[in-house]
């Protein structure tokens, strides 16, 4: 059926009111339009509307592309009488040559022939016609002469020649003579003038020759201008050659079938179809089908090669930006001698996950948009390991060397008494302000100044995780308080900050070094972790409305976008080339873009269910969903399939393959299964179908509801599973993304999430 609404406008019925005569005459036409087009969409189309359908089909029959040229015209030239008899049927074509043999009577001037293009800008009308269209211009007639010629030249170079014209070169050399050879500047021996024809159409068509110009033809010398027919060419007159005549005879199927076929996409068929020999049956194939089937608009894949552009596109500036993960299967240890807040130096142990795609580190595609639950929604078990940071920070205070060498913020646990004085207040010991809570090192509400603690924005003297960062501080301008003792948290030169390391919101004071070795970011300007929103950080892209509420929904899209690497882009450029891009040509790029944006958005959903806390990038739901398609699509043909049964099983087991190698590491099946499914759905309700009888339409009209019910069904489940009742702890849930064979096979795929505090993890 035709599945897609008509772009061609007709004529309003008469008696109708139009739009420019009353409002309600535009209310009716937008409702009629917008009717139309939702019933063509989905395959529902009225049967009252075949006449607009037959004058859509036969206005399509006119185009020409790529030398299309449709059976039934050519059928009513099957003889020479017949032809002749309804030559007057067809339109009166000027052939520019005519002009050069003017002078030269004609003994068939009134024949004409069929017109093999609507496109001749050289087409005018006899008289009671339609309006002579304008010709090319000089430069644009020049140009086409030129690629004309270019072309010819190329074909002639070949080995033997075959004519691919639908006339005899030497016919028109009898017919035209030397004129037209001189008249466009072609010598002797010269075969670029075979050629030239190929794009020329005739006033007249050409008899076949008399008796005399016979015996001329078997007469003529090697030598002339004309080629040498072929070897194995029988050497008789050409009235005894079985050839058929110019524009009389139908093409040879199989030169059609060579040159339309590959671009032409067959419904139930396509690429998977030929790949897994797929054949029809051909008592199923009446006139109905085949009209059905023909009127299935082929499209070109406009969104295959965007959405492949993009993604190319996007991994080389990831790779540019970012570069690439250590390369491996497992993970890579690092160790180095760093300065530590104590202000010595120290070995430290720094363990990064490799990745096996060549492409960036988990934590810059976290950066990049990649699909990471803890972004996009608040996640119960990382937030509880960023509180116990807080609380350790929450009974912090300073720790000053005594020699003068500096300070770092500290709980007392690491702080040597014996080298250091660790400053405290509390109830026994207040603050002059009455804080029982401090002191931080380097700030303090008694010379901040902004924001300043006065009533009713006075700082809370009980918790100093609640402090705003002072940005203005009136500290002491002589270090007098180093002698008295007093405020010397003020004076003393910070050895460490904070530091936002790791994809879990983790936090520790440390020292430049230390926080560059392990990859985190350094805040020179900040003194708590508690004045730092690393998660805000770590995500990056779009900030979050509310810094304690992450809410990048959108990474279940823009992960589509994103690769782990180069050899998982390669996999996906191979998929869309040869199977999405054979799709979209029989779906159109609004449907594909409906399948393919919905099912990678159901298919990560689900895995940020279930897999909360790995890092997922790639369309791999999109693609499932593709495949998806492909099983619809026999399911819906399954009437006019020789092998009904086994031609499904093959899409099955071939879909069934891939679900296995889900199984291995560094691949999501949660997002295939659920972009399987959701594509399925969708498939059902928006692919093009054929019917074969009024019931089987009926019932396929059914599974378009069921379709469309079934998806949004499935997308409110996901939807609820994530935000409203979260699943944060599936300890099964990975087995089915990854079986563990080995100890160690499904390393990369574990996450520890309940954490310790690393506060102080590294003083």
């Amino acid at each position: 059926m035709d599945r897609q609404f008509s772009r061609m406008t007709t004529a309003s019925a008469p008696g109708t009111r139009t739009s420019s005569t009353t409002g309600e005459g535009k209310f009716n036409k937008a409702s009629r339009k917008l009717k139309k087009s939702l019933t063509g969409f989905f395959g529902l189309d009225l049967d009252d509307e075949h006449e607009d359908k037959k004058q859509r089909w036969n206005n399509r029959r006119m185009r020409l592309y790529k030398g299309k040229v449709k059976d039934d015209y050519l059928l009513k030239a099957e003889s020479d009488d017949l032809f002749l008899e309804n030559s007057h049927q067809f339109k009166y074509i000027h052939d520019p040559l005519r002009r050069v043999h003017r002078d030269r009577p004609s003994e068939m001037s009134s024949r004409r022939t069929t017109p093999l293009s609507s496109s001749s800008t050289y087409a005018r009308s006899r008289p009671g016609g339609p309006k002579r269209l304008r010709k090319d211009s000089v430069m644009q007639m020049t140009w086409k002469g030129l690629r004309t010629i270019a072309a010819s030249r190329k074909k002639l170079r070949g080995k033997s020649y075959k004519h691919s014209a639908s006339f005899d070169p030497a016919r028109m050399g009898e017919e035209f003579g030397d004129d037209l050879s001189a008249s466009y500047g072609y010598a002797p021996h010269q075969e670029d003038a075979i050629s030239l024809v190929d794009d020329v159409f005739y006033d007249e068509p050409i008899a076949p020759p008399t008796h005399k110009m016979s015996r001329e033809y078997e007469n003529l010398p090697a030598g002339g201008w004309r080629r040498q027919p072929p070897q194995g060419l029988p050497s008789t007159p050409y009235d005894e050659l079985d050839m058929p005549e110019f524009c009389m005879r139908r093409i040879n199927p199989q030169i059609m079938n060579n040159e339309v076929g590959p671009e032409t996409r067959q419904v139930g068929m396509g690429f998977v179809g030929r790949l897994f020999n797929r054949s029809f049956r051909s008592d199923r194939m009446n006139s109905n089908i085949k009209s059905q089937i023909a009127n299935v608009d082929d499209h070109r894949p406009y969104f295959t090669f965007w959405v492949t552009f993009v993604q190319l596109l996007v991994f080389i500036v990831s790779i540019a930006v970012y570069g690439i993960a250590p390369i491996g299967v497992s993970e890579r240890v690092t160790e180095e001698s760093v300065m530590m807040p104590n202000l010595a130096f120290e070995k430290v142990r720094f363990t990064e996950a490799e990745n096996l795609w060549i492409g960036p580190k988990q934590a810059d595609l976290i950066h990049l948009g990649a699909k990471y639950s803890p972004c996009m929604r608040k996640d119960e078990n990382i937030y509880n390991g960023i509180a116990k940071d807080l609380v350790e920070e929450k009974t912090s205070g300073c720790c000053i060397r005594n020699d003068g060498s500096g300070c770092v913020q500290s709980v007392r646990s690491k702080c040597s008494t014996t080298i250091s004085e660790f400053k405290k207040y509390n109830s026994t010991n207040p603050s002059s302000l009455g804080f029982l809570t401090g002191a931080v090192c380097g700030q303090d509400p008694k010379y901040c100044r902004n924001p300043a603690s006065v009533a009713p924005f006075e700082w809370d003297k009980n918790d100093i995780t609640n402090w705003p960062f002072c940005e203005d501080t009136n500290a002491p301008l002589t270090n007098t308080s180093f002698v008295s003792g007093e405020d010397r948290h003020m004076t003393c030169e910070l050895s460490g900050r904070p530091c936002c390391h790791g994809i879990q919101g983790e936090c520790m004071i440390t020292t430049r070094e230390h926080c560059n070795f392990m990859q985190g970011y350094y805040h020179e300007d900040k003194f708590l972790c508690s004045q730092v929103k690393c998660l805000k950080q770590i995500c990056g892209m779009i900030p979050f409305t509310d810094d304690n509420i992450p809410d990048q929904f959108y990474r279940l899209w823009t992960s589509i976008f994103l690769h782990g690497g180069l050899f998982h882009l390669l996999i996906t450029i191979g998929f869309q080339m040869l199977i999405m891009r054979d799709v979209e040509k029989l779906t159109g790029c609004i449907r594909m873009t409906i399948i393919y944006v919905g099912s990678g958005i159901a298919g990560n959903l689900a895995s940020s269910t279930f897999l909360p806390y790995h890092v997922e990038v790639g369309p791999a739901g999109a693609q499932f969903g593709i495949l998806a398609c492909l099983l619809v699509e026999a399911i819906q043909s399954i009437q006019m399939l020789k092998r009904p049964c086994l031609e499904v099983t093959k899409v099955l087991l071939f879909i069934g393959f891939l679900f296995l190698l889900g199984l291995l590491p560094w691949i999501d099946n949660w997002a295939h299964l659920t972009g399987f499914v959701f594509g399925f759905l969708l498939a059902f309700a928006i692919l093009p179908y054929i019917h074969f009888g009024s019931f089987d339409k009926t019932r396929k009209c059914v599974m378009i509801l069921f379709g469309l019910g079934g998806a949004t069904i499935l997308f409110v489940m996901l939807i609820i599973l994530f935000y409203i009742s979260p699943i944060y702890n599936c300890p099964g849930c990975q087995y089915f993304n990854c079986i563990p064979i080995t100890e160690n096979f499904c390393k990369n795929m574990e996450v520890q999430i309940d954490r310790e505090s690393t506060y102080t993890a590294y003083l």
